[in-house]
């Protein structure tokens, strides 16, 4: 139990009011680059507090429904004006929590992706073409997509503001869908979350919508969470982050029957076919050393496994690599418990036989701060097929593992082994000369991930409609799950109502046979019609 009293502790954000936490205990953040605690002690909330922000979120919850599709996305471009506004703030908060730099990373690529996430969630809302309204005149039977309730936003901390808990996607898809969210900050920035938060307070008094629209906890127990998931108010939660407390919480909330969306990661694995090889092997280390050390590797969607066919072009490529990935050295990752689990991937690998090519080896001395150097590992392709599960291990961070095949058949036979994942990439031979290698690979690699990727490593992810960032189990589920993508992703957070026999009077907008303006297409009597 904490001794520290409740003034010196930040408040948690229930039903539009700031207020004490119900202390069970604290946590605090770390700086990165010494590996020391920050000062500012942080609150896990009793289940209290989880119970008063479900029990206000359900009240909102009935009040977002009654309102009109504008007034979400209202909300959203003034919540995205306001962060705007405090970009500088948000910056330096995320800057000193987990280390990432402030340029390009935070201020150039990943808030202006925050708000240009905030802001085609708006337009979805607007739009309207998430509910798929469809409308069958004569039997007058409609249906469309509505909102499920309050949604739960358990968030990663590897983007403190692309993923956020009052921030990122899954945030942003909730609100557009129509449903308040509770938010969990993440442990390891929760500062961005209390900047950000505040400034959702003030974007929900200016559009009028529920006081509860936007509520924020900075932590829970355990147990509290798997309560949390699992409780019959809750429409839906979207979780990011590692398996261990992935499957736990998607265990509890499938259990009691409530729906749960999870990203859990994946070892996105990259074939290199070799026609592609030999062409510009040079050009492909640079690319790999740059997926793999990018941010410290700290995307969930590094390549975790790269498979080869390692013929004469093989051994240049090796070396090049080890030049590149030494080259690179130590770099500062998010926290000492993520420093400390891709340290246990490494021992992991090394202890079922992969071969060290670059990184620190065993005696060296131990790290300053959260730093861990870029790491190249290498196995044979019959080591590999041999014993797959004790290779098969997500090293989160900037390490990777190189898997050596005598030929395009052994690099089949040891993809058919990898499991579900979020990305992957296939190199192949511009002239051509890769394609029947191709034929044999890519069904391979389609049956495993939810995005498939030519030529260019998976790192990298646009932010639009037809994106896909989800995939097979492990790395997600189920299976269609996409966490970006508008008016996809929206569909996570919505259930399926179909209106028999009722009044024109008495049916939503989007269902009545002279629709609001602006809905470009519904689907009437078994055709899609622009209105």
């Amino acid at each position: 139990m904490s001794t520290i009293v409740a003034a010196d502790i930040p408040p948690v954000l229930i039903a539009g009011t700031w207020r004490p936490a119900t202390v069970t205990e604290t946590y605090r953040a770390f700086d990165p680059t010494t590996g020391r605690p920050l000062e500012t002690p942080w609150p896990v909330s009793g289940w209290a507090d989880a119970d008063a922000a479900l029990a206000a979120a359900h009240v909102a919850a009935g009040a977002m429904a009654r309102l009109p599709d504008e007034a979400r996305a209202e909300f959203l471009e003034r919540y995205a004006a306001r962060l705007e506004a405090r970009a500088a703030d948000l910056v330096a908060a995320a800057h000193t929590e987990t280390g990432l730099a402030v340029k390009p990373r935070l201020a150039d690529v990943e808030l202006p992706r925050m708000l240009d996430q905030l802001r085609q969630a708006a337009a979805a809302a607007r739009a309207g073409t998430w509910r798929m309204a469809m409308i069958d005149t004569a039997r007058n039977i409609r249906s469309a997509a509505f909102g499920l309730g309050p949604v739960v936003v358990l968030p990663p901390g590897n983007f403190p503001f692309a993923y956020g808990a009052v921030t990122g996607g899954d945030f942003a898809a909730a609100i557009a869908a129509g449903n308040p969210v509770i938010a969990k900050a993440h442990p390891g920035c929760p500062s961005v979350s209390l900047l950000a938060a505040g400034e959702a307070v003030e974007a929900v008094r200016e559009t009028g919508l529920p006081p509860a629209t936007v509520q924020l906890l900075h932590g829970v127990a355990p147990a509290d969470g798997e309560r949390l998931v699992a409780d019959p108010r809750v429409g839906a939660t979207g979780f990011t982050g590692g398996h261990e407390a992935g499957r736990r919480l998607f265990a509890a909330a499938t259990a009691a029957g409530r729906v749960m969306w999870v990203e859990m990661g994946s070892l996105n694995p990259v074939v290199i076919l070799p026609g592609a090889l030999a062409e510009r092997g040079a050009t492909i280390a640079d690319e790999l050393t740059a997926s793999v050390t990018g941010s410290a590797g700290q995307f969930c969607t590094k390549p975790g496994v790269v498979l080869f066919v390692d013929d004469p072009a093989g051994p240049a490529f090796i070396e090049a690599l080890r030049d590149r990935f030494t080259a690179v050295g130590e770099q500062v990752l998010l926290g000492p418990l993520g420093r400390e689990r891709l340290a246990t991937g490494v021992a992991r690998l090394r202890d079922a036989g992969a071969r060290l090519v670059a990184g620190a080896a065993d005696d060296a001395p131990a790290a300053t701060g959260c730093r861990h150097a870029a790491t190249l590992l290498e196995v044979r392709a019959e080591e590999f097929l041999a014993r797959p599960d004790a290779f098969l291990v997500e090293a989160f961070g900037n390490a990777t593992l190189l898997v050596r095949a005598p030929s395009v058949d052994a690099v089949a036979r040891a993809v058919a082994v990898v499991p579900g994942a979020l990305a992957a990439s296939l190199y192949l031979a511009k002239d051509g000369g890769d394609d029947r290698a191709t034929a044999i690979i890519q069904p391979l690699l389609e049956a495993r991930t939810g995005r498939i990727i030519e030529n260019r490593m998976p790192t990298g992810l646009a932010v639009t409609p037809p994106m896909q960032h989800g995939g097979p189990w492990p790395s997600a589920a189920p299976p269609f799950f996409s966490a970006v993508g508008m008016p996809w992703s929206l569909l996570r957070f919505a259930r399926r109502l179909c209106f028999d026999g009722f009044d024109p009077t008495r049916l939503p907008e989007c269902l009545r046979d002279t629709p609001p303006p602006g809905r470009p297409w519904r689907f009437i009597d078994h055709a899609w019609t622009r209105d």
